[in-house]
């Protein structure tokens, strides 16, 4: 028998917030949120999107795109970091080198807090 939605989610209640890289293979992206807060989305270029806190603007969560494409690349530079890990530094660097006359610096700026998050390897698609 398949349980209701209610009886699922009181067998399986809610772990809470945790801010953990998350991989999405069926898009091909990651997600990284530093706090569990009412947000909304500014892309900043075709790989990096930031989540902004709707009330103080404050920086809380970032998307980067096309992630098998930065790991064939870290793969080749041997940018690995402790064997399993690679830093968020990388790929958010991958949206950032690009010099665009519309480039958002003070948005960038604040990703750079994020540049040594560890990202696992488990989390991340397969060697390209």
């Amino acid at each position: 028998m398949v349980p209701t939605l209610r009886e699922f989610l009181k067998a399986n209640p809610s772990r809470g917030f945790r801010s953990a890289p998350q991989y999405f293979s069926s898009g091909d992206y990651l997600t990284y949120f530093i706090e569990d807060a009412s947000h909304y989305a500014e892309r900043l270029d075709e790989v990096l999107t930031v989540y902004l806190h709707t009330e103080t603007k404050n920086l809380v969560g970032v998307k980067v795109k096309g992630v098998r494409h930065i790991m064939k690349t870290v793969d080749e530079l041997e940018l690995v970091v402790d064997g399993d890990s690679v830093k968020l530094g990388v790929f958010i660097f991958a949206g950032a080198a690009a010099d665009r006359p519309d480039r958002k610096a003070d948005r960038y700026a604040q990703l750079v807090k994020l540049k040594d998050v560890l990202v696992s390897r488990n989390e991340l698609p397969a060697k390209a």
